[in-house]
């Protein structure tokens, strides 16, 4: 299937456009950061170096700050559009012409995985971090790699819908579950071995991590995670788009 650049920029400019103006979607971006402002104001100031405290305000702020933005944001981003594409027949239009599939999902995909990017970046000043107390290369991979397969999930939902309805009562259950990762493993440790195995685990222990006073190392369980969660979504869209294409 050739893929012609040309229509690529015409399709992600204008899906840029179109997700800038729906404020439903952007609501997601502006409630993560509004969360961790929140967050900061709220919750005492606690350092993991005091003695018997195992736990980081700004790590929790930032942590939460992130899932929030990559799964409820992420999975919406590519959701919602898809369905309402859908809902509206202007997909089927659109597929129908000279487009195809693969120029359709790349240029789709572009706009939200650049504002997810965007929006992790500012993350880290508005939890009260700093980027020279962060490794820019391995917050960049791991955010990036999280949020890819959160706009997967969120067109396998949106493949899977037949309206926007339908795909918010899909991505509910889903999203709550992949957000409520850092709260759960702070609160319940019985279930923090389990957690580990999401990839929104893995991006709370690499917060926690970096803010420790050995810092965050990689490890094989997390590379395995983050390629495992990729690899299963990339099967189960590929499965989904073959039984169900993008505009059924």
């Amino acid at each position: 299937m050739r893929i012609s650049a040309r229509k690529v920029r015409a399709i992600t400019a204008m899906k840029f456009q179109t997700l800038l103006n729906n404020t439903g979607v952007m609501l997601g971006p502006i409630l993560a950061l509004g969360f961790v402002i929140g967050i900061k104001n709220i919750m005492p100031d606690v350092d993991v170096d005091n003695s018997g405290v195992s736990f980081s305000t700004d790590a929790f702020a930032l942590s939460f700050g992130i899932i929030f933005n990559i799964a409820i944001a992420g999975i919406s981003m590519s959701s919602a559009p898809l369905a309402e594409e859908k809902e509206k027949n202007t997909l089927r239009v659109l597929m129908t012409s000279s487009v195809n599939s693969l120029e359709y999902l790349i240029g789709t995909l572009l706009p939200p995985l650049l504002l997810l990017i965007l929006v992790n970046l500012l993350m880290i000043p508005v939890s009260g971090s700093s980027f020279g107390e962060i490794p820019f290369g391995t917050f960049f991979i791991m955010t990036t790699a999280a949020s890819l397969i959160s706009l997967i999930i969120g067109y396998i939902i949106g493949i899977l819908s037949k309206n926007q309805a339908q795909a918010s009562l899909l991505g509910t259950p889903i999203t709550l579950l992949l957000t409520s990762v850092p709260a759960v493993k702070l609160l319940q440790e019985d279930l923090s071995a389990i957690l580990d195995y999401t990839y929104t685990g893995v991006l709370t222990n690499y917060v926690n991590g970096i803010v420790s006073e050995n810092g965050y190392i990689w490890n094989v369980t997390d590379i395995g995670v983050l390629i495992g969660w990729l690899v299963a979504s990339l099967a189960v869209f590929a499965y989904a788009y073959k039984k169900n294409g993008l505009d059924r």
